[in-house]
């Protein structure tokens, strides 16, 4: 089981793009245990942290407070 994820932004994009993407996500189950997930969202691109939020705890079916979004 999932304990938490985080989420770390791509850092590769235009600074005038008023949008954000995901670069990877480091999921951590119960006994520590990280996984690696570059590839589950596709460059696809957030008008928002809420929005992408809302796409992993789709994905995970997770709770908001167990994710966090680092720049």
């Amino acid at each position: 089981m999932i304990r938490n994820i985080t989420v770390y932004l791509d850092n590769q994009q235009q600074e005038f793009y008023e949008s954000i993407r995901c670069g990877f996500i480091v999921a951590e189950d119960d006994q520590g245990a990280e996984t690696f997930h570059t590839d589950l969202l596709d460059n696809s691109e957030y008008h928002g942290v809420q929005e992408l939020i809302d796409d992993i705890v789709g994905i995970f079916q997770i709770r908001r407070h167990q994710i966090l979004v680092a720049a």
